[in-house]
């Protein structure tokens, strides 16, 4: 993503100046311990950032939500029936019910393949952050 390139080698840049020879000497330690935690958090929330813009909500899950929601209120309208054929109907939509339920665990129970799965651009994001920038600038990991 291009858009991330600047926040990033701004990232970098601050990373470099911190820890640069001026900045570390040992009367400002505790100074730039604490700027280099709050850049950290910074860093961090970034990535939190990064990894949930990446994130939609798959159509079969969807599908499996609304269709169960359907059938839980419809199961609802046959409460009180007698006969044969609507309780054979009341067990079929309930048996539906928690096939989908089960449905949705399957989809999500292998995150790396199948339909429900993770997308490799979050963590090459990520990954990307910890090579080191050109001209020699520290990345996010080379923190201490």
């Amino acid at each position: 993503m291009a858009a991330n390139r600047p926040a990033r080698q701004a990232l970098n840049e601050l990373y470099a100046a911190l820890l640069s020879g001026e900045s570390t000497q040992r009367d400002n330690a505790p100074l730039v311990s604490e700027i280099l935690h709050q850049l950290d958090v910074i860093t961090q929330s970034r990535r939190v950032r990064l990894v949930a813009s990446e994130g939609t909500v798959p159509g079969v899950i969807w599908l499996v939500l609304f269709g169960g929601a359907v059938l839980t209120i419809t199961f609802t309208f046959f409460f009180g029936a007698h006969s044969l054929r609507v309780q054979t109907a009341m067990t079929a939509f309930l048996s539906i019910l928690i096939f989908s339920e089960l449905l949705i665990i399957i989809a999500i129970d292998r995150p790396f393949s199948g339909t429900v799965k993770v997308e490799p651009h979050a963590l090459a994001e990520v990954l990307a952050e910890f090579k080191p920038a050109a001209g020699g600038a520290a990345g996010p990991g080379r923190q201490h």
